[in-house]
């Protein structure tokens, strides 16, 4: 799922990434002051993603209990930010997925920065 998450960020597809988080989701981003929920994922999907050239997963830790799966992982991501340089980051992600209607949505995730491989 995490591939796919990534996959539709890099599609920039709204539609399919709104539905990735479930109604009651949250979460705290790391360029968020503070926890955010739904709404926030809604009004600007992409916004920090924005310039998104290619992405690289490496996954750390995931565990499944029944319905519910936490996923760790570390991401390098290329991009062009709005100023127009070329960008490689790399930072720390967490997702907690559940499985409803044969479908996994995300309830809850947080980040946390790392450092610029420029």
């Amino acid at each position: 799922m995490e591939e796919a998450y990534w996959q539709i960020v890099e599609a920039r597809d709204r539609e399919d990434y709104i539905a990735l988080w479930d109604e009651g989701f949250v979460g705290w981003p790391c360029d968020s002051p503070a926890p955010v929920r739904k709404d926030v994922v809604r009004s600007d999907p992409f916004g920090k993603f924005e310039g998104l050239k290619k992405f690289q997963l490496e996954r750390k830790a995931v565990e499944l209990f029944q319905d519910v799966a936490i996923a760790y992982y570390s991401v390098t991501a290329a991009y062009t930010p709005k100023a127009g340089s070329n960008e490689v980051v790399a930072f720390r992600c967490m997702h907690t997925w559940r499985k409803t209607d044969r479908v996994w949505v995300i309830i809850g995730g947080m980040s946390a920065p790392g450092q610029s491989l420029k």
